[in-house]
């Protein structure tokens, strides 16, 4: 998907931004705005280019600070790597790998 086309698809209804970041003509990197206050809470990389998102994003809280993220280091399309902020403190604290 191009960029063009991530922003103005209607079956994206909530992108904030979508950028090709390496210029190949592909989205690399997806802003999410899941609650409609204009603001990201989600974003989604594809570093590879294979269509599948390598890390995620999150801010639950809608504190403007990353609470999740996750990354698929393997490009299996599971997360391999979650990190967690449990204090609401802005420091992803607890991580978890799949084994």
């Amino acid at each position: 998907m191009s960029v063009e086309e991530a922003k103005s698809s209607e079956q994206i209804h909530a992108v904030v931004d979508a950028q090709d970041r390496d210029g190949d003509g592909r989205v690399d990197l997806i802003a999410y705005d899941r609650d409609g206050d204009g603001v990201a809470d989600k974003v989604v990389v594809d570093t590879d280019g294979d269509g599948v998102a390598d890390s995620i994003l999150l801010d639950r809280d809608h504190d403007g600070r990353v609470d999740f993220a996750g990354v698929d280091h393997d490009g299996d399309g599971y997360v391999d790597v979650a990190a967690t902020d449990t204090g609401g403190d802005g420091t992803l604290d607890t991580v978890r790998t799949s084994a």
